[in-house]
C-alpha cells in the first residue's frame, strides 16, 4: 500500500469524527438565562433601587432614584461592565415623566454584597458626560450604598409610583 492510500484512509474517518462533533456542538448552544441582582439604598428621605442582569459580560438593568425632598424621580436604564470589583457604565434616564433624556456615567464599588455609588468629576466629550480619568472616583463620599435584596417584581422600576412614596 502506498503512503497516499494510508493517509487518505486515516484522514477520512478523522474528518468525519471532527465535523460530526462540531455539528452536535453548534446545534446545542447554551441558553444564557437572566441572573438578576437587586439592590436598594436609603439616604435620608431619598431612596434608590437598582436591578441588574449579571448573566453576560455587559451588565444591563434599571435604576430609579426617588429624591423625596426635591419631588423628583430619576428613572431609566443602566448599561455597564465589571472591571475587577468596580461596575462602570452609563445611566440613561428621564426626570419624573419628562420627555428629555439625560445620560450620566456611574461607577459602583462592589464589596460584601453592597454596591457603593462613587462620586467623580465629569468631563464632556462630544456632548456626552464621561468620568475624568485624571480625577479618581471617590467612594468614601458616596450618598447611596446599595444593599443586596430580593427582587420585588419583574416589571421595570419607575412606573406607576407617585413622587414622595
Amino acid at each position: 500500500m502506498t503512503k497516499k492510500k494510508i493517509l487518505i484512509g486515516f484522514l477520512i474517518p478523522l474528518s468525519l469524527a471532527i465535523f460530526g462533533c462540531n455539528r452536535d456542538q453548534t446545534s446545542k448552544k447554551p441558553v444564557v438565562e437572566k441572573k438578576m441582582a437587586c439592590y436598594k439604598s436609603i439616604s435620608g428621605n431619598d431612596t434608590a433601587w437598582l436591578s441588574i442582569d449579571t448573566a453576560r459580560t455587559e451588565i444591563t438593568g434599571t435604576l430609579k432614584v426617588n429624591y423625596a425632598t426635591k419631588m423628583e424621580i430619576f428613572h431609566g436604564k443602566f448599561n455597564g461592565k465589571m472591571y475587577g470589583d468596580t461596575l462602570k457604565g452609563y445611566f440613561d434616564f428621564k426626570i419624573n415623566k419628562g420627555k428629555e433624556p439625560f445620560r450620566n456615567p456611574l461607577a459602583f464599588l462592589k464589596r460584601d454584597n453592597k454596591l457603593t455609588m462613587g462620586v467623580g468629576q465629569f468631563m464632556m466629550v462630544m456632548g456626552t458626560a464621561h468620568f475624568d480619568d485624571k480625577v479618581p472616583i471617590d467612594y468614601g463620599a458616596a450618598r447611596f450604598v446599595f444593599e443586596a435584596g430580593e427582587c420585588e417584581s419583574t416589571e421595570p422600576i419607575g412606573t406607576g409610583e407617585k413622587v414622595g412614596q
